[in-house]
């Protein structure tokens, strides 16, 4: 199964003494890496917020956002100090840079540690936050799944179509190679017979020489193991498993297949067709960057 790493959702839950809401954006990074912005009363809920996500998501950089809002009146305060920092340094960048925006209520109420609590968060209140959050979380990560469903869709189209044309390539490479040996013999034959006088040449090691040359450019075996690595390429799109990692090693092996025969061709359609197996598989290495 093809799963996108770019991904959105939200959710939110509320009781009558508190509400939460989440907000989880994910785009593609090559491990796991959870950043999260919570109020700092909330903070000892972080642990299993990260094992909510943990539990779902397995790769990509994930930027998780929880507001919660108390019903109790009273129950914050402003932190004068640090928002005077935030004004200061506010106002050197705007004379330094040039800036003309400035900073308005909404903004300096969602900077961090702008509004603390006056009393810190009750076990009970806690617990119930916890349920709140729980809930927000799972929600959100219903809805980011959703769309790394929906991105995996159009990547695995887009990969298919890739697979396609580099097959293509590789079945056109292997029927103007399937004469290797007879094209060596005749332009071997053509040199020599420029360079020797006629009948300088025995026949039958001319022969020996133009296939021990073939040989050396034969590219069944890499054309063969090109063919698999693509099936198998195919196989692993229509797994259930979360198979990004699988790919990428898979491409490094497509791609190891495609320089050889590069290296190995002694024809000019050849070697084009095999640039064109390397620039199919960059499309793929591209795409494959954003699969989980």
């Amino acid at each position: 199964m093809i799963l996108s790493m770019t991904g959105y959702g939200t959710g939110s839950a509320q009781n009558d003494n508190a509400s939460v809401s989440v907000e989880i954006k994910t785009v593609n990074h090559r491990f796991l890496d959870l950043h999260l912005r919570i109020a700092r009363e909330y903070q000892p809920l972080e642990g299993e917020i990260q094992q909510l996500v943990r539990s779902v998501l397995d790769r990509g950089r994930v930027d998780i956002s929880v507001t919660v809002r108390s019903a109790v009146e009273g129950a914050f305060e402003l932190n004068s100090n640090l928002l005077r920092g935030y004004l200061e340094t506010a106002d050197r960048l705007r004379q330094e840079f040039h800036f003309q925006d400035s900073l308005d209520l909404k903004t300096v109420l969602s900077l961090p540690g702008i509004l603390q609590s006056k009393e810190p968060v009750r076990a009970e209140a806690a617990a119930a936050v916890s349920e709140l959050l729980r809930t927000s979380v799972k929600d959100a990560l219903a809805g980011v799944l959703q769309m790394r469903v929906q991105e995996g869709e159009a990547l695995c189209s887009d990969m298919r179509r890739n697979l396609a044309v580099m097959e293509e390539s590789a079945d056109r490479i292997r029927e103007i190679s399937g004469n290797s040996v007879e094209e060596h013999y005749k332009k071997l034959r053509e040199r020599l017979d420029q360079l020797l006088p006629q009948g300088g040449v025995d026949p039958q090691r001319l022969a020996q020489e133009a296939a021990l040359l073939a040989d050396k450019c034969d590219i069944s075996e890499e054309l063969a193991r090109l063919k698999s690595h693509i099936e198998q390429y195919r196989l692993l799109m229509d797994s259930k498993e979360k198979v990004g990692k699988k790919l990428d090693f898979l491409l490094q092996e497509l791609q190891r297949e495609a320089n050889t025969i590069l290296s190995k061709s002694g024809s000019l359609e050849v070697s084009n067709l095999a640039i064109a197996v390397k620039t199919d598989i960059e499309k793929l290495r591209e795409q494959v960057q954003n699969v989980e």
